[in-house]
């Protein structure tokens, strides 16, 4: 009765050790002198891609990748005498012509004629590391400064074959131009359990720059020694180059925007000489005539009228001042006389406001500031006071001229895009479309004298567009014009 229950007991303890192994995550199995399976459990089957039934006639050896064959063999034999040389890492290729990384640990049955085998599957572990290797660049390198590892993207990054770099001083890696006080410094950190973090100048085997941005950590035993540092690199070359590219660019982007702007210079200057010579060409036709007359009269003796004559004279002289007081106001406006400086923009507006209210035709009209906080910006201040005061009196004029009752001036500023806008609307009616895109041009005018009048809003332009760099425009909108300055911070 005992020894049958001992029996019972014995196999109930077989049948639960079998469903351990069987259930078991890793590959359990039992292989013979020539590798062939003598047992096996059911983890082989998703490892190497076989049917239980499959396996049945296979041998180990022979799903081992050719080149690691001879070393799983060597460590077979050695297991013979050793027990403890046991570990070793393999790869197998499964049914499906994938490589599978296996770590195989061996040890011999009491027979020693079979081996109990071992197969943890370590596949994603090793493709983690190989993908690191493939693409981190690092190194460890020891207290002294000598490299002791490499991994393969750091050797492609310098271009060193393995055994070019381990034992060689880290600063075989150097340009001629990196100051050697970088890997002291390094060193220094390490040595005192810090950190390094920087750029480094460095230099491929073929001489060729690289710049790489490197991350230093220090390393530890198990006694929590120092025994050197492992740094991190990350190619930064194309970032730099780029840099130096975008500032020749820049510098480019400058010599051109520089160069259009003495263009659109040249162009302005060229219209407005285009519009003098247009608008001098009546007077000097009429100073010619008169002085023809004088010579003429003077030649037949006819000069005996003294008034007749100094009149003749003095309507020249006044026309030829004329002519000389708009050269004035012509350079006045082609070179400032006052220098750029920071400007607040409701400081201007202020200014603007109380020139125009001087005039005691500016307080029948209702006047409506819109301002936001605008940062400063340098313009010429007082250029940029009369070029609103202009506008202002402009449309006081017209309010006056259409006879509105109720006339009303807004002026608007604000800031958008890194530009600076201002705004004077009016409600005097608008401008007529066929003349409302003339209204810059020189001695053009709307009122009633035309001599001496019309660069008034022209100044404006000239002086917006030649030397704040900016933009002056007009629109209508329902019940009146809106004069739109747009100025770059």
């Amino acid at each position: 009765m005992s020894e049958e229950y001992n029996l019972t007991k014995l196999k109930r303890s077989n049948d639960e050790l079998k469903e351990i192994i069987n259930n078991s995550w890793d590959g359990i199995g039992i292989i013979d002198f020539t590798g062939k399976f003598i047992y096996y459990n059911n983890a082989f089957v998703p490892i190497l891609g076989f049917s239980k039934e499959e396996l049945k006639n296979k041998n180990f050896i022979s799903f081992i990748q050719e080149d690691y064959k001879k070393s799983f063999i060597e460590l077979m034999k050695k297991n013979l005498k050793n027990r403890y040389e046991s570990d070793i890492n393999i790869v197998c290729i499964r049914k499906d012509n994938q490589k599978v990384y296996l770590r195989i640990t061996l040890s011999t049955m009491l027979n020693k004629k079979l081996f109990v085998i071992n197969t943890k599957d370590i596949t994603k572990e090793i493709s983690d590391d190989q993908i690191l290797d493939s693409y981190v660049a690092s190194t460890h390198v020891n207290i002294d400064g000598l490299i002791t590892q490499t991994s393969q993207a750091f050797r492609t990054l310098s271009g060193y074959e393995e055994n070019e770099l381990i034992n060689k001083h880290h600063t075989i890696i150097k340009s001629a131009d990196e100051d050697d006080k970088v890997f002291s410094e390094i060193l220094s950190h390490v040595k005192n359990a810090k950190e390094w973090n920087g750029k480094i100048k460095a230099k491929r085997k073929n001489g060729i720059i690289f710049w790489i941005d490197t991350k230093v950590k220090p390393t530890y035993n198990k006694y929590g020694d120092i025994t050197g540092y492992t740094s991190l690199m990350f190619d930064i070359t194309n970032e730099i180059n780029l840099n130096v590219e975008t500032k020749s660019l820049q510098k480019e982007v400058v010599q051109k925007d520089n160069l259009l702007v003495q263009q659109s210079k040249l162009a302005i200057m060229t219209e407005t000489l285009q519009m003098l010579s247009h608008e001098w060409r009546q007077p000097l036709n009429i100073i010619s005539i008169r002085a023809q007359k004088l010579e003429l009269d003077l030649t037949l003796g006819l000069n005996s009228n003294k008034e007749a004559f100094a009149q003749s004279l003095k309507e020249i002289k006044d026309d030829a001042q004329k002519l000389s007081d708009t050269i004035e106001e012509f350079q006045s406006f082609v070179k400032l006389k006052s220098e750029k400086e920071k400007v607040i923009a409701k400081d201007v507006i202020l200014k603007a406001v109380e020139i125009f209210k001087k005039d005691p035709e500016s307080k029948d009209i209702d006047f409506i500031k819109d301002v936001t906080d605008i940062p400063a910006f340098n313009s010429y201040k007082s250029e940029l006071t009369t070029i609103l005061v202009n506008i202002l009196v402009n449309a006081k004029e017209a309010i006056f001229r259409k006879k509105i009752k109720n006339g009303v001036i807004k002026l608007t500023c604000y800031c958008l895009n890194n530009t600076i806008f201002f705004e004077i609307s009016d409600n005097a009616g608008g401008i007529d479309e066929d003349i409302i895109d003339k209204i810059f041009e020189p001695y053009f005018s709307t009122k009633n004298s035309k001599h001496g009048v019309g660069l008034g809003l022209y100044t404006c332009k000239i002086i917006t567009e030649m030397h704040l760099m900016g933009e002056i425009s007009v629109t209508n909108h329902n019940s009146g014009a809106t004069f739109k300055i747009a100025l770059p911070i």
